[in-house]
């Protein structure tokens, strides 16, 4: 899955307009990238964390020159994913879903639209009804 097929599926599950839903992504790695280049943890409970490690230096073979080099040292993000996760995976079953308030609130924005819609209708009928 590809960004642009993320932000569909988001916009489907919650009912939100796709460009807020790329601009809310866009915003969290923005957020997720700044704070790794301050080497800062970013921990989501039941997904996983992003972290920065650092690599020491080390003897590597150059493969075109078979000489013997140093690779320097690095920092390095790493992404490690929690015990949830990897059991779903493993089980192929779905996780729990982190977004229900986001649905519901869809949901309950779309009932209220259909409500009211269905409100108008009726007076207008009633309406009809009284100047016959």
């Amino acid at each position: 899955m590809n960004k642009t097929e993320l932000v569909n599926e988001i916009a489907q599950k919650t009912e939100l307009e796709k460009t807020k839903i790329s601009l809310i992504l866009n915003s969290f790695l923005d957020v997720v990238t700044g704070a790794l280049a301050k080497h800062e943890n970013v921990s989501l409970i039941g997904f996983g964390s992003f972290q920065v490690r650092h690599r020491k230096s080390r003897k590597g073979v150059n493969p075109q020159t078979r000489k013997i080099m140093t690779i320097p040292a690095t920092d390095v993000p790493v992404i490690s994913f929690s015990d949830n996760l990897k059991q779903s995976v493993a089980q192929k079953k779905k996780l729990k879903s982190f977004g229900k308030k986001i649905v519901a609130a869809g949901a309950k924005k779309k009932a209220a639209t259909k409500a009211s819609t269905s409100k108008v209708s009726a007076k207008a009928a009633t309406t009809k009804k009284k100047s016959k």
